[in-house]
């Protein structure tokens, strides 16, 4: 194959809704960049020839913020104030001194046939203005061996608020792989579901232990093969 398939779904929940809306199909860096390049560059100082600089551009996708939202710290609790905004939460407090953390929740969940980690970052290579004061909580796991949503955990410094623009680089989902990424989108279904449920919450029924024995679980049982089939049958 030319290219690794990277199988990608939104991974929110809701009985009576369907928030497919929130999530239009991801561009690559290498595109997403590509939108913004200057006119009549020289072929001798021209970033978009840089082999090292496409390569590894290719590899990561930009998932952009679909609703402007504005949020406020108050009484060390995160506020919606803006009228229309991405429903947050805050899981845990920060680990990290003068910093406050919280989550907006819109789901993703990414799955491959081939051996592969993916590593979320905040996005790096922009000029997204929430990067003055927040970051993203970064964190890599092997798609192929594990099936489970991430959701956007962001760490606020010095600031009592957070903003961000419909439209803006929210986060970097970067595959390391070889070849070009291909990106397939399917419908989670229930069975789907119900697998991603009990891996997002392992941490729940198994604490404190390395992801090589998650990994390994989840091959023993033939999870990895049974989440394969079902997503191929779900494809969009």
């Amino acid at each position: 194959m030319n290219t690794s398939k990277i199988y990608w779904a939104p991974a929110s929940y809701s009985e009576t809704e369907d928030w497919n809306i929130l999530y239009p199909e991801p561009k690559n860096l290498f595109k997403s960049v590509l939108e913004q390049k200057e006119k009549n560059l020289e072929k001798q100082n021209n970033l978009f020839l840089c082999p090292a600089v496409k390569s590894l551009f290719e590899k990561i996708i930009v998932v952009k913020c679909p609703l402007t939202s504005h949020y406020k710290i108050v009484d060390n609790t995160i506020v919606p104030v803006s009228d229309n905004y991405l429903v947050c939460d805050t899981p845990h407090k920060s680990n990290i001194k003068g910093s406050y953390l919280f989550t907006i929740v819109i789901p993703y969940v990414f799955f491959s046939e081939e051996d592969i980690d993916m590593t979320m970052t905040s996005p790096f290579f922009s000029n997204s203005q929430h990067l003055q004061y927040a970051s993203m909580v970064p964190g890599t796991f092997n798609i192929s061996q594990w099936f489970r949503s991430v959701n956007f955990e962001f760490n606020i410094w010095n600031n009592n608020e957070f903003k961000i623009h419909e439209g803006e680089d929210m986060v970097y989902f970067n595959f390391n792989c070889k070849k070009n990424i291909e990106l397939i989108r399917f419908d989670l279904n229930e069975d789907l579901r119900k697998i991603l449920n009990t891996c997002s919450n392992s941490s729940s029924w198994e604490k404190f232990v390395p992801l090589a024995k998650r990994y390994k679980r989840f091959k023993q049982s033939r999870l990895n093969n049974k989440v394969l089939k079902l997503i191929k049958k779900n494809l969009l």
